[in-house]
């Protein structure tokens, strides 16, 4: 079905009003189409911070068999925290090929004025960190809809936790990332290695979360790694926290997301305070940048 929505933007009552027939995007590709051209010029003018005041614009877009919403918010340089909200998906596979979807030509987060469901409701109750400009947009059953739009904000931890469903929370609330997941040079030996986590350097004492619910399942001291808990979720999932400097947990305690269960520390082989985390999947290492949101460290 087509949807209605236009670009003809207007302050009325300070509410911005996007309605009419959305120009439908068929290429993404800048020499097949040039709405995809004029969509990516205004994404970069708002990233280069010269056209922050630019108006609300929204165009449609019809995936292809082989995109899910991770392709298409990369294809429009988007994130896919906004293509889920203005679309109203509560997980990454509401997307289907051949459904229109709305892609506005500024990042942020679209927020329903009058929740119809848990995950709208959920969305009104987290504090962003940009100031809402009002929007109205017409959806496809020609119904018009009020949005609180936050320009340039994502997803919290936990709303990504939410979308994603297999996702963790971020086991550490301050640090910078010093080492990331895969082969490099060992920062002792200076021998090419594969690092089967992420490390984030952070002040020994620091508090040490658990990044998803589950049971500890092995505390002890090794050579390498010092300190460390391991952590059994459901799904297979075991997530690794090492160099740590001490543990409140026990070995068969159930514990929380974001329930504290360690202090940092620099035990074991290491080059200066910092966390040790992994996340396995059947007993392999994962990639934990895929599954937790490091870009939100202080």
């Amino acid at each position: 079905m087509k949807r209605k929505i236009t670009i003809f933007t207007y302050l009325l009552l300070f509410v911005h009003v996007v309605t009419a027939d959305y120009p439908l995007i068929s290429y993404t590709i800048k020499s097949r189409d040039p709405l995809y051209s004029q969509h990516q010029q205004d994404i970069e003018l708002w990233y280069s911070d010269r056209a922050k005041s630019q108006p609300l614009m929204i165009f449609r877009y019809i995936p292809l068999p082989s995109e899910d919403i991770f392709s298409v918010a990369a294809a429009f340089n988007v994130p896919y925290d906004t293509l889920a909200t203005l679309n109203n998906w509560n997980a990454p596979d509401l997307l289907k090929a051949g459904d229109e979807v709305l892609i506005p030509n500024i990042p942020g987060v679209f927020v329903p004025i009058v929740p119809e469901d848990e995950w709208e409701k959920n969305l009104s109750e987290i504090t962003r960190s940009s100031d809402a400009i009002q929007v109205i947009i017409r959806l496809e059953d020609n119904k018009n809809r009020m949005f609180r739009f936050h320009p340039g904000d994502k997803f919290s931890s936990d709303e990504r936790i939410s979308f994603l469903g297999s996702s963790f929370s971020l086991p550490i609330r301050q640090g910078n990332i010093t080492s990331s997941f895969g082969y490099r040079s060992h920062p002792l030996t200076g021998e090419l290695s594969f690092h089967p986590g992420i490390d984030i350097r952070t002040p020994v004492g620091t508090p040490v979360f658990a990044a998803r619910n589950g049971i500890v399942h092995d505390i002890g001291t090794l050579k390498v790694h010092g300190l460390y808990v391991i952590i059994n979720h459901d799904g297979g999932y075991q997530t690794v926290y090492a160099h740590l400097d001490g543990v409140p947990v026990k070995v068969g305690q159930s514990v929380g997301a974001g329930e504290q269960i360690a202090s940092s520390g620099n035990s074991g082989l290491s080059t200066g305070p910092h966390l040790h985390f992994e996340i396995r999947k059947n007993g392999k290492p994962t990639n934990p940048a895929t599954l937790t949101a490091f870009h939100e460290l202080k």
